[in-house]
């Protein structure tokens, strides 16, 4: 099974890398989603700065010795609101209408959903794991 503190160092760099890309080429990423009814630049560009936060915030609880449950649910509902979001953004054609820009967002949607899933997963692993040795120590 793959680690929490690996599955929140990947969630981390995606949050990273699409943040610094909305920044830099908010213009260039919003007529890529759609060619009729783009996102605003400065729409993206705030986007952008609280996905650099999320990674940054993903990185620092990466290095925690045991995040807490809390923190953890806060990470997966951020990923499924992101989901979500995604799916009705493209349902109503808003911002996420050109057939790239739907393929695209679907399979982020797809990689930040399995992201939020192996959280919980790996979470509940190593805290029963960690539980089950505590207790028969």
């Amino acid at each position: 099974m793959v680690t929490l503190k690996t599955v929140l160092r990947l969630n981390a760099s995606t949050c990273v890398g699409f943040g610094l890309l909305f920044i830099s080429l908010p213009n260039t990423v919003s007529q890529f989603l759609s060619l009729d009814n783009s996102a605003p630049e400065w729409v993206l560009s705030i986007l952008g700065v609280g996905l650099i936060s999320q990674g940054l915030h993903l990185i620092w609880a990466s290095y925690q010795k045991k995040p807490n449950k809390g923190l953890i649910l806060y990470f997966s509902m951020g990923d499924f609101v992101w989901v979500l979001a995604s799916l009705v953004l493209m349902t109503c054609q808003l911002w996420i209408s050109s057939p790239m820009g739907i393929v695209s967002s679907s399979l982020v949607a797809i990689v930040v959903g399995v992201l939020g899933v192996m959280q919980l997963q790996s979470y509940k692993y190593e805290h029963c794991a960690y539980t089950t040795k505590k207790g028969t120590a």
